[in-house]
């Protein structure tokens, strides 16, 4: 991280990935309301960016799931309920860590099914905390089926992504073990560097 903190370093890179995160919704949002108008269909970024940071920082996911729910609300005119409904109900999709208690981080990005199961896992838990929220403002049974059929090309999207990047050199890796990692090699490195010269002092 050379003259970074480790604090600034994830810092930096959660605001970054929040920065892309409001660009890609607002132009998916704005763009699915203009040529889908007429269309049960919806489209976002959220769920993928909340998988990504999931895998990086953990609880840290918190931060795109709010955003990603913020930025969809002022993008669509959404009315104060849904705000509720959108920013506190995709914060569910981080039940999905779960899976780290059982398999961990390295098995879930070394598994196309593992990975598979992380993303629709999240997917689910999002919808379901979106209907729980919306329960109060006379959401119906039913109206979780269509919150999972209406947003289901985000899962879609979010799979693909993530099936690509999960041999993306770091980033589905957890970002404390992937600096400690890089910090191991470097050291092994040099080690053999002086090895191999039979040390700097003869």
């Amino acid at each position: 991280m050379n003259n970074l903190t480790f604090k600034q370093y994830r810092n930096i890179d959660l605001s970054i990935f929040a920065l892309l995160l409001v660009i890609s919704e607002a132009i998916t949002t704005v763009a699915t309301n203009v040529w889908f108008d007429a269309q049960p269909v919806a489209i976002s970024t959220t769920l993928v960016f909340i998988c990504i940071v999931m895998m990086r920082w953990s609880f840290g996911a918190l931060i795109p799931a709010c955003v990603g729910g913020l930025v969809f609300c002022i993008a669509s005119g959404a009315n104060p309920e849904q705000y509720l409904v959108y920013v506190i109900g995709n914060c569910a999709a981080l039940s999905a860590m779960i899976w780290f208690k059982i398999w961990g981080k390295d098995k879930i990005r070394g598994s196309y099914f593992k990975t598979f199961v992380f993303a629709t896992s999240a997917y689910v838990a999002m919808q379901l905390g979106r209907w729980l929220l919306s329960l109060p403002f006379n959401a119906r049974l039913d109206t979780l089926l269509v919150y999972l059929l209406t947003d289901i090309i985000s899962l879609l999207f979010t799979v693909v992504v993530m099936m690509i990047m999960r041999n993306t050199e770091g980033m589905l890796e957890d970002q404390k073990a992937y600096l400690f990692r890089l910090q191991r090699e470097r050291e092994a490195k040099a080690q053999s560097t002086v090895d191999e010269y039979g040390g700097y002092a003869q």
